[in-house]
């Protein structure tokens, strides 16, 4: 049986958005740095507005993935092996977040702070719990997003996921400590929040040539709807208050229209540069190591000829060069992938649009 080609699409897409996550983490690390007013210039919030599609494009490609390569199922051992090299990191890196970020030192704050992290995802690398409940979704509905139309799927999916982010949005949690943790942020963790992305996950993986067949015949609303989408964010700022984060109810129609973009723009582009081929391998050590240097930078005073800005590029630089240099040395060792998640080994081929990654 021969080797089936990798899609290189996906390369380009898990480097930006683990771009996007970590470069939006630097302009938090900025923001706590020059906490002035005059360092909220608008630059930078424009920047940090249009970066906000990277958690939502990194659980969109697990489910790609997933039904590119397993829509009629998935075989046997699927789950184990996700448990080992996904699992394992999540929870050694939650525990290294918990004993930076507990209050008040004791064991009881100590393992209560771990258990939340893990259990309850109050950490930033909380989408490995949304990436888990979509393999378990998949495994559950598979054959029966093959047996339905993605015409009546997606519009549903897009609907359900509409109004539960729209429910937290625009509700004000109730005058309880139950609800004030649900609306910040447990409401982020059900897949309900994200069944979208599984939908447009499954049917793209699915059905690829035929999705960039698409792209290519509207390629006009491909380039067009990024920046319509934007603005309608941009709008929704300024008249309705709404996080800034990846749960916004608007991130449905802009992560959407950023993925589209990304794909029929790289499916013109012959191979991979070997940059994005590197942070694409790197890609899950980034996500899961990079707070932690962040955590560590904030103990530093920055320079003062920076401001929010340049201190956002150079902490993001310095961030995503220590986490690929973490990695690639705790790899050398047998235990180092289950720490800090394991490298990933793709290499350019010049075929490409019709594999499999």
């Amino acid at each position: 049986m021969s080797k089936q080609p990798l899609i290189h699409e996906v390369f380009w897409l898990r480097c930006i958005a683990c771009l996007a996550v970590t470069f939006g983490h630097g302009i938090q690390n900025g923001y706590l740095q020059f906490t002035e007013a005059s360092s909220y210039h608008t630059i930078t919030y424009i920047l940090y507005m249009a970066i906000l599609f990277g958690v939502p494009v990194f659980v969109f490609i697990s489910e790609f993935l997933l039904a590119n390569k397993y829509a009629a199922g998935v075989p046997k051992g699927f789950l184990k092996k996700r448990l080992q090299i996904l699992l394992m990191p999540y929870v050694f890196m939650n525990i290294v977040y918990a004993l930076f970020t507990v209050e008040t030192w004791t064991l009881t704050n100590f393992l209560i702070r771990v258990s939340r992290n893990i259990f309850l995802g109050e950490s930033s690398i909380y989408f490995v719990l949304i990436i888990f409940q979509f393999y378990l979704l998949h495994m559950l509905c598979s054959k029966y997003l093959n047996r339905l139309s993605p015409k009546v799927v997606l519009p549903v999916a897009f609907l359900i996921n509409f109004a539960y982010l729209g429910f937290f949005n625009f509700v004000e949690a109730p005058n309880h400590a139950f609800a004030a943790y649900v609306w910040n942020p447990g409401y982020w963790m059900p897949f309900l929040g994200w069944i979208f992305y599984l939908a447009l996950g499954f049917y793209c993986g699915r059905n690829y040539q035929a999705v960039l067949s698409m792209l290519r015949k509207y390629r006009i609303v491909v380039f067009a709807m990024p920046v319509i989408t934007f603005i309608i964010m941009l709008f929704m700022n300024k008249y309705f208050f709404i996080d800034q984060s990846s749960k916004r109810v608007d991130m449905l129609l802009f992560a959407s229209s950023m993925i589209f973009l990304v794909m029929y723009v790289s499916s013109k582009i012959k191979q991979p540069p070997k940059i994005v081929m590197l942070i694409s391998n790197y890609s899950f050590s980034i996500f899961l190591i990079n707070p932690f240097f962040f955590l560590l930078l904030l103990h530093l005073k920055p320079p003062a000829f920076l401001n929010v800005l340049s201190y956002s590029v150079l902490a993001f630089i310095v961030s995503i060069v220590l986490s690929i240099g973490t990695s690639y040395v705790l790899n050398k060792i047998s235990i180092g992938k289950y720490l800090v998640g394991q490298k990933m080994s793709f290499k350019m081929e010049p075929t490409k649009n019709n594999g499999q990654v």
